[in-house]
């Protein structure tokens, strides 16, 4: 905002920027692959699980069934360039924007504060030729922390006559939190990024026994992930559409994790559990159908029906018609 010259971005934990350099041998930076990952879970969210996902990361109690839209997250920066927030959705009228991150960064302050300045634009509210710029509420989820992240992110803005305003950023360090704790929390689409809980170990480690811990560490993490993001459906927190790409983007976030490791338990574990659901969902999107044309089907003939039924009415009044107009003829022979 070039005439705000007042602005001024302040992390409590004094962040520097830095950027993460972890690569596969691909060369694809990993930040990229858990950013793509996490983009797909939260864009394919259905509609209850989107509100819990919500109500979880900013304390509020929306009912499930509340209106959800997904806005347009695409913002043209000053020079032109695209800038994308992860997620922008509107909830009863209300907007949040979701942003991910994997390493620090000591300008994510000033990005979210310029991703919500684009939305508060947008929606603009003018009254008596007074604009009103509604921000909306923000959030940066950690999905790795390190010393350099910061507890929480706040913006100040300096107004000419000493006028100042605070704009608070949310806050998540998902991996400060259990498995359990993600859940109660309300953020259970988020439990597939746990198992960047074994990133670490998994680059380090040396020995063989070393390679055998992490090994029966991405079992016992695939495993207890599985069973909470079942658990979490079977509550009805989750559709199975839901569950199934939950399982899908876990299980390739082991494999990449693991790799070199061997993980081929867990990935099967996790694709006959993702087939399973897959089927089910094949089979109830063909009972629908199945449904759905025999509903059409029972239409189709009434309408049938009612277009006969209508045919032979006219078809009786035309003679009747006829049969009058013989009458009359014989009358006047």
């Amino acid at each position: 905002i070039p005439c705000y010259t007042g602005v001024m971005a302040k992390s409590k934990s004094g962040a520097k920027d830095k950027k993460a350099t972890g690569k596969k041998p691909g060369g694809k930076r990993a930040g990229d692959i858990f950013d793509r990952s996490f983009k797909q879970i939260i864009s394919s969210l259905s509609q209850g699980a989107m509100t819990r996902f919500i109500n979880g990361l900013f304390g509020c109690d929306y009912p499930p069934d509340s209106e959800v839209r997904r806005l347009s997250a695409e913002q043209i920066g000053t020079g032109l360039e695209k800038r994308l927030p992860d997620e922008v959705v509107s909830i009863a009228g209300r907007t949040y924007i979701i942003e991910e991150q994997t390493a620090d960064d000591a300008n994510m302050a000033i990005r979210v504060f310029e991703y919500s300045f684009a939305q508060a634009l947008r929606e603009k509210e003018t009254e008596e030729g007074v604009i009103t710029l509604p921000f909306p509420r923000a959030a940066v989820i950690y999905l790795e922390a390190g010393r350099a992240t910061p507890d929480s992110l706040e913006i100040r803005v300096a107004f000419p006559g000493g006028d100042t305003g605070r704009y608070m950023i949310e806050t998540v360090k998902l991996l400060e939190y259990s498995i359990e704790g993600i859940a109660e929390r309300g953020l259970s689409a988020l439990l597939p990024f746990y198992i960047l809980k074994l990133r670490r170990g998994a680059r380090e480690a040396k020995t063989e026994e070393e390679r055998r811990e992490v090994e029966a560490g991405f079992r016992e993490t695939g495993m207890r992930l599985k069973e909470a993001i079942e658990g979490s459906a079977e509550r009805g927190l989750f559709t199975d559409e839901d569950l199934a790409t939950l399982l899908e983007r876990l299980m390739g976030l082991v494999q990449y994790i693991g790799e070199g490791y061997e993980t081929t338990e867990v990935t099967d574990m996790l694709d006959k559990t993702y087939m399973g659901y897959g089927t089910r969902m094949r089979l109830e999107g063909e009972r629908e159908g199945k449904l759905e044309g025999e509903r059409e089907g029972e239409r189709r003939g009434k309408l049938e029906g009612a277009t006969e039924r209508r045919r032979l009415e006219k078809e009786i009044e035309r003679l009747r018609q006829e049969n009058e107009e013989l009458s009359r003829k014989l009358q006047t022979a």
